[in-house]
Parts: C-alpha cells; sequence; structure tokens
C-alpha cells in the first residue's frame, strides 16, 4: 500500500511540473507572465512563426544582487515549443537578429544573448569589475532557465570565436543545463600576450610563405616616406583617428598584417610584389589588414573585449624581430598588445586562473561538446586540448581559417559533424 502510494505521488508530482510546462497557451502569454522580461514583436525571421526583441533584466553581479541590476539584448525566433533550442553566446554585440546555421539544421528555436557590457546591454554606471567571464556564463544560465519554461526539446548552446569560448565556459560551469554544445573557432589563451599565436606562423605557413610576407613587410616600411603619406590620406578620407598616432598605427598595420591575413582566408596570392608601386602596396596591407582596428572609434567599441583579454582571457602580441632595425616606434623584439589600454582602467592585472580552471574541469566533467576550427586560424593555435576525452570532438578544416563553419567543411567532415550533433540533440 505504502509502495502504491507513493507511485501515486511521484505519478502527481510528474503531472504538476509537466502542467507547469504547457500553462501558457502563447509566445506572448509567457513573456508576458514573467518579470524580467520586457519585449517586443519584430518582423519574422524566415522559417520561424514569430520573432521577438526581448530584454531580460540580469544583476550586474549575480553574487550580489543588491549591486543593481541591466538590461541584457535577446533576440528570439519561435518556431514551436517542442521543438529543440539553440542559445547563442554572443561574445560582443548583437545589434540585429539573424539565423545561425544550428538553427537551420536542428529545425529549432533560436536565442541570441548579447554579451554584457556590449552593444545596448551595458549598465547606467559601468563598473568594469563585473565584466568576467563568470558573470557572462550566469547570464547565460538565467536565460536558459528562464526560457525553460516555456520550452521542452532538447538546448544546444553555440558561439564564434569569443562566443564560442563564453559558450564553453557556460557548458563547464552548468555541465547538465543543456544537452550540447557546439564552439566556432574558439580559443582558450593562458597569457595576456600568447606565445602560441607567434609560434603559429614559425610551423604553419610553408618557409616560402614566411619569406614572402616577410619581405612584403620590409619593403612597406623600407619605403615608409612614399607609402605614409598615402595611409594618411586615405585614414583621413575615411574620418579615422589614432590615439597612437599616424606613424605608430602604421607600424602597427605592418606587424598586425600576417595574422589578418591568415585569420580572414586572405589568399597569399594578394601579397604584392616588392616591386609594386607606393599605392598598390599600401592597397595590398589593406586588404590584408583593415586599418580601423587601430583607431580611436574601434578602440571605444572594442574596449569591453580588450577588459576581458587584459584581465582572464587574454590575447597576442607580434614578434618584431625580423622588422625591428626599420620600426620607428617599437623598440623590442616582442610587442605587447597594451596599446589598446583605456585610460578609464586601473592598470588590468591579467589572472590566468579562471580559464585553466575551466579546462582542467573541461577534462573531470567532459560535456558533449562540438568543437569546429580551421587548421590555417591562427586562433587554432590556443584552441582547448580535448585529448583523451571521450564527449568531447574536435572537427578541423584543414584549409579553414576563422570563417570556418559546419556548412563550409568538406563534405564527409561536414556530415560527420551534423551527424553527431544530430544524434546529441535527438537521441534519448
Amino acid at each position: 500500500m505504502n509502495r502504491l502510494k507513493s507511485n501515486y505521488l511521484l505519478i502527481l508530482v510528474f503531472f504538476l511540473v509537466s502542467s507547469c510546462k504547457v500553462q501558457y497557451g502563447s509566445l506572448s502569454a509567457f513573456l508576458s507572465s514573467t518579470a524580467a522580461f520586457q519585449f517586443e514583436a519584430i518582423e519574422s525571421a524566415p522559417g520561424f512563426e514569430s520573432s521577438w526583441l526581448v530584454w531580460v533584466e540580469q544583476p550586474i553581479d549575480h553574487h550580489n544582487p543588491s549591486a543593481g541590476t541591466f538590461r541584457q539584448r535577446v533576440w528570439l525566433s519561435h518556431l514551436n515549443m517542442e521543438a529543440p533550442v539553440v542559445m547563442v553566446a554572443e561574445g560582443y554585440w548583437a545589434p540585429a537578429n539573424y539565423i545561425t546555421e544550428l538553427a537551420g539544421l536542428l529545425s529549432a528555436n533560436q536565442i541570441i544573448v548579447e554579451h554584457r557590457y556590449f552593444g545596448e546591454s551595458v549598465p547606467e554606471s559601468v563598473n568594469w569589475k563585473y565584466l568576467t567571464a563568470d558573470q557572462a556564463a550566469r547570464d547565460h544560465e538565467r536565460i536558459i532557465q528562464l526560457f525553460k519554461d516555456m520550452y521542452r526539446g532538447r538546448w544546444v548552446t553555440t558561439g564564434i570565436s569569443k562566443g564560442g569560448q563564453a559558450a564553453l565556459i557556460h557548458r563547464v560551469l552548468y555541465p547538465k543545463s543543456v544537452n550540447a554544445t557546439v564552439t566556432y573557432v574558439a580559443p582558450f589563451n593562458l597569457s595576456r600576450d600568447d606565445d602560441r599565436l607567434i609560434d603559429f606562423f614559425q610551423r604553419v605557413p610553408s618557409a616560402e610563405i614566411q619569406n614572402r610576407i616577410e619581405r612584403f613587410q620590409l619593403e612597406v616600411l623600407k619605403r615608409r616616406r612614399e607609402i605614409l603619406p598615402l595611409f594618411i590620406d586615405f585614414a583621413r578620407e575615411k574620418g579615422m583617428r589614432f590615439p597612437m598616432g599616424y606613424e605608430a598605427a602604421f607600424e602597427l598595420a605592418v606587424l598586425e598584417y600576417p595574422f589578418s591575413l591568415f585569420q580572414w582566408c586572405v589568399p597569399v596570392e594578394h601579397i604584392p610584389a616588392t616591386n609594386g608601386t607606393a599605392r598598390e602596396l599600401l592597397d595590398g596591407l589593406y586588404r590584408g589588414i583593415d586599418f580601423s582596428y587601430f583607431s580611436e572609434e574601434e578602440g571605444v567599441r572594442m574596449a569591453p573585449f580588450f577588459y576581458q583579454a587584459y584581465t582572464e582571457l587574454g590575447y597576442y602580441g607580434y614578434l618584431a624581430t625580423p622588422l625591428k632595425s626599420h620600426l620607428h616606434h617599437f623598440n623590442t623584439d616582442t610587442i605587447s598588445s597594451d596599446f589598446f589600454l583605456n585610460p578609464e582602467w586601473e592598470t588590468p592585472h591579467f589572472n590566468s586562473t579562471f580559464v585553466e580552471n575551466i579546462l582542467t574541469q573541461l577534462h573531470r566533467k567532459d560535456p558533449k561538446v562540438l568543437h569546429i576550427t580551421g587548421a590555417l586560424d591562427p586562433w587554432s593555435a590556443t584552441a582547448p586540448n580535448i585529448s583523451g576525452l571521450r564527449n568531447n570532438v574536435r572537427i578541423e578544416d584543414p584549409n579553414g581559417c576563422h570563417l570556418t563553419r559546419i556548412n563550409t567543411l568538406p563534405d564527409s567532415l561536414r556530415q560527420e559533424a551534423i551527424s553527431l550533433l544530430k544524434e546529441w540533440v535527438f537521441m534519448r
């Protein structure tokens, strides 16, 4: 009799819990029922029933709710309550709705989350100490739990580059919160200027390509008197202002050129011949590196990124040895990226403990994660080591760069990725 009574109570609890998830007759009813949401309907994304801009009220400090709140921008594309949910952890801003390849591959609902302190997801009073990967992971977990009151399908988290970092960090801290995670070209740097991102250029490009790049860089610097005035005219025409000055920005563009060239799949055939005109050399430099990267405007826009890079997520520097004798503003063999430091900050102290702990826990917990990388992407040099893990799988495009996605993989690798992902999401 006691066993029957116990079973009855379990069944009753099951139906009570289930009924909590089906009490909303519509998505608008669900959004209206949650005090944390402000929302408005927007033009529906193709293939979805409806789309919404949702503002989620989040604690500035999840460890101390009395520190205040901010509104986090979220884009929701709704298919139905039973379909899987793809939650996109943006590492940066998310100014508009868009559709990811995962939502299409899985016929899923989609939630895009703008990263705290980026875009419109910024507290009225900015205290930089709350811009941490831990706080961002807690933002993502709170959003997942809020929307789980509505959606009954399986959950997949994902992100590209810094967003991929954020997705993996969340998954490690909350391994049972979702069913699968897909990271695209996500690095995990272990120092503010991670040497592995310099070493990449000593081992991945062929000696011929390395020499070709170096000859081009040297030629641009040697012909500074011809090319620098053209650089300044171009920058002024585009409205670019450089806090470090035109000449230092010019040198930084030359130093950045190899990294940007490989990161964005610029064909090596576009490296100009050294006997080209000054205009041809400048145009070739610009094809490899967008000069606005060093501009004052971009520095303001990217300040949250660099704060995180300088405190816990790391970045890269430049190996200047081959060019040093032709540089006027830099005189060390390796050059740090600290020229992006914001005067509003106290000098940031880099601490690798958090990222190291995440990588350690990844090996302990081994949640289902698909890592998509490109072998020609410099950021692949700091992709997490997943050797020995059963549930972490890396699929790498041998010719891929930072633009590598599932749909850009060679056919056999693409099918492997899709099959694995569908197995994780649809097979119980």
